[in-house]
């Protein structure tokens, strides 16, 4: 059975048992990003991210007490250190379409970030094989992240700027806007454009103009 976390767990996070050493911790979660960014996460074992970390076996399991747990504490820390310093600041902004941008445009510099772009790539390849390592995945990066997302939709329902009947149906939709041409390009390693060269600037404004048209408040109400 996985011990992936539920997503109500994830508010402190899939992180190591209390009262280990933190430069262990970190020792240990780029040792374990590295290796299955490089070789994928069904062929790297317990045993090979204790030697890349410097560490003992019994360390690792000390810390993380599974492959998969320990994958979803690099994601969740991954997601949480860009996420938490955007979006309470993003909440506080009045204008929503400056919000949107500046939302938008941390999205896609994380999505297009080489390390992100590197697990996406082991989670397509190996998901497959590993469900557990899809469950972790969603778990611990975008259920959080679109929850947050969903927040701040209501928030700008209750201030009138945004008329969003679904917020969480609209969180989903305005990822997939920011991901773009410009993510398949670089998940695909293609050296050449799919279509007509487009910049991050392009890609976010685009995004923006079609989220703020679709849920612009009715000027009825």
């Amino acid at each position: 059975m996985s011990s992936a976390l539920a997503p109500e767990a994830l508010t402190t996070g899939p992180g190591p048992s209390a009262g280990r050493r933190p430069e262990k911790t970190e020792a240990i979660l780029d040792a374990a990003g590295h290796l299955f960014r490089e070789h994928g996460y069904g062929a790297v074992s317990m045993d090979q991210i204790a030697r890349e970390a410097g560490v003992s076996k019994a360390t690792v399991y000390a810390h993380f007490e599974s492959k998969d747990r320990l994958f979803a504490a690099m994601i969740h820390g991954a997601c949480r250190a860009y996420a938490e310093g955007l979006m309470p600041a993003a909440t506080e902004m009045e204008d929503v379409r400056a919000a949107l941008t500046r939302i938008c445009r941390e999205i896609e510099r994380f999505l297009l970030a080489p390390k992100t772009l590197g697990i996406y790539r082991v989670i397509m390849a190996e998901g497959p094989r590993f469900p557990e390592l899809v469950q972790s995945f969603i778990e611990a990066g975008p259920l959080p992240f679109r929850k947050m997302l969903a927040e701040f939709f209501e928030a700008a329902n209750r201030r009138g700027a945004l008329k969003v009947p679904n917020p969480q149906l609209a969180a989903h939709q305005l990822v997939w806007l920011v991901r773009g041409p410009l993510y398949l390009e670089r998940m695909l390693n293609l050296k050449q454009p799919l279509w007509d060269e487009q910049s991050v600037d392009e890609v976010v404004a685009g995004a923006v103009d079609m989220f703020m048209k679709g849920y612009a408040p009715d000027a009825r109400d």
